[in-house]
């Protein structure tokens, strides 16, 4: 999966013993492909009775129906995968959340975050776009979002249109392009140099400290 590869895969701990939970895991497309890469300690869980059957109907018996908040309960986890999911829940909700993923994180493990990018010039299409998206995010939000959950640090990167084919590569080469024009326009406004992530979504890698976790 091109969305995988460009989102995941690069911040995929080297321990394939590594204990990974997928928030929100759908019909469990990602953890397929973990389960593929011999992390054979992943699971995930989604509050959808119809997502998780067509995933257990697919055989990945890893993929549990609840409350994720049960799930982090009293885990202790390398790896918290969460895309397409913080969107969903209001910001109160979304720093409770991410206070019990911190919690459940053993030290010097991380968060996987990819949600809508609010920096986007095109960023209503993806706030707006689905009737139960409750928040979007911009790198600076995010570096307050991972600072007031006890993160120990925070990277955001863009999601540039993944290369898999001849055309996704003539798709990227325009995109490039497009990008750097909006950029220039958006310098010229703000005076701000760099910073400026206008992918319509971004993800973040949060990292746990392996000191003292705070209360």
């Amino acid at each position: 999966m091109p969305a995988f590869r460009r989102d995941v895969l690069p911040h995929l701990p080297p321990d394939r013993h590594a204990v990974i939970l997928d928030l929100g895991c759908g019909q469990g497309h990602y953890l397929r492909q973990l389960l593929s890469l011999g992390f054979q300690n992943a699971r995930g869980i989604d509050a959808s009775p119809e997502q998780v059957q067509i995933a257990r109907a697919a055989g990945l018996t890893q993929v549990s129906l609840g409350d994720y908040r049960a799930s982090l309960g009293d885990s202790a986890l390398d790896l918290v995968i969460a895309t397409d999911f913080m969107e969903h829940l209001t910001r109160l909700e979304a720093l409770q959340a991410m206070d019990l993923i911190r919690r459940a994180l053993r030290p010097g493990g991380s968060l996987i975050l990819r949600v809508p990018n609010a920096g986007s010039p095109f960023g209503g299409m993806l706030r707006y776009g689905d009737l139960t998206h409750e928040t979007s995010f911009t790198p600076r939000s995010l570096q307050q979002l991972s600072g007031a959950s006890g993160f120990s640090s925070v990277q955001v990167y863009a999601c540039d249109p993944p290369v898999h084919s001849v055309m996704s590569a003539l798709r990227a080469c325009v995109w490039w392009f497009a990008s750097a024009a909006i950029k220039v326009m958006l310098i010229a406004e703000s005076g701000q140099v760099r910073g400026h992530v206008i992918t319509l979504n971004i993800v973040a890698v949060m990292t746990k400290g392996n000191g003292q976790a705070p209360p």
